[in-house]
């Protein structure tokens, strides 16, 4: 699932194949997983999913500029902490997904004068979390599909690792 509010989404494949679950990965069997992009109002994170909310959830941020804004503002910075504490609540797997490169991020604009300082209030708050950061790059349109797929298998991944448990615990839908 992917949040109606994000801005850019990432571009998802089709189908990927991936190791297949069922055997030993020394085996190299693959299976081919069809995905299918549905847009939902997501409490919390950006990525997720169907019936998995509560296993693997990701939060992308799009941009230095963003960061700055969450974590070089008071304001900014109580809601950044507070983001992070619904995305370790809701679920066992929660992921910050930065687009851009080290050197991209770490480089001065004319919004961001000092990106250093943005980027170590942001890992301090994701290191005090307990949440893992994942830095992929997106400008191209082929970079987006490349993160796309990636996002999708790390949340299948989760979900397999997890053995697969649902949202549905009570039995309704």
């Amino acid at each position: 699932m992917q949040d109606t509010r994000e801005k850019k989404p990432l571009l998802f494949p089709e189908t990927i194949s991936m190791l297949d679950d069922t055997k030993p990965p020394w085996f190299r069997r693959s299976a081919r997983i069809r995905l299918r992009v549905e847009k939902y109002p997501l409490k919390t994170g950006d990525y997720c999913l169907l019936g998995h909310e509560k296993t693997a959830l990701i939060e992308r941020k799009g941009s230095l500029r963003e960061v700055a804004g969450y974590c070089l503002t008071k304001d900014g910075c109580r809601r950044f902490i507070s983001q992070v504490d619904r995305l370790k609540d809701e679920a066992a797997l929660p992921y910050l997904l930065l687009e851009g490169t080290p050197m991209d991020l770490l480089r001065p604009t004319a919004h961001v004068e000092k990106p250093g300082l943005a980027m170590d209030s942001f890992q301090r708050i994701l290191y005090e979390k307990n949440v893992p950061l994942i830095l992929l790059p997106a400008a191209t349109t082929t970079a987006r599909k490349a993160v796309g797929e990636w996002v999708a298998r790390l949340l299948i991944n989760g979900v397999i690792s997890h053995g697969m448990e649902s949202n549905d615990t009570d039995g309704g839908g």
